[in-house]
């Protein structure tokens, strides 16, 4: 096994304007990312509860720029069979964008999506 840092990114899907929050899949089970690499359902479950249990929902940046102060995860959740938006086994979030202009980049289609940063260890695909 191998510790790898990866990027996956993925569009919103759904936005509240007037409360300024937009929804999106995090990740979504068994879709290779960026890097080639891909998650099962309940590893992407697994993380979800951790980002939640070691309280990083505040720690949102735009463009893994470091700056962790651009809005706060309010909702969170795994998609379920059937769900009408989001891929079953999806870790989904909801982020408030408090920041004018970051919104307005929403809004008008600049910013597309989010884009998950960390680590993790790759593991050899069987290919069998």
């Amino acid at each position: 096994m191998q510790r790898v840092k990866t990027n996956h990114i993925v569009g919103f899907k759904k936005s509240d304007a007037k409360k300024q929050i937009v929804f999106g899949e995090v990740y979504v089970p068994d879709r290779r990312d960026t890097d080639g690499n891909f998650m099962t359902a309940e590893t992407i479950e697994k993380m979800a509860h951790d980002f939640l249990a070691n309280k990083r929902n505040a720690q949102i940046s735009k463009g893994h720029d470091g700056n962790t102060d651009k809005g706060c995860v309010v909702e969170s959740f795994i998609a379920r069979d059937g769900d009408p938006d989001f891929v079953a086994g999806s870790w989904v979030v909801g982020v408030h964008v408090p920041d004018a202009e970051i919104w307005k980049s929403i809004e008008c289609g600049k910013l597309t999506g989010f884009s998950i940063e960390g680590t993790g260890e790759l593991i050899e695909e069987d290919t069998k």
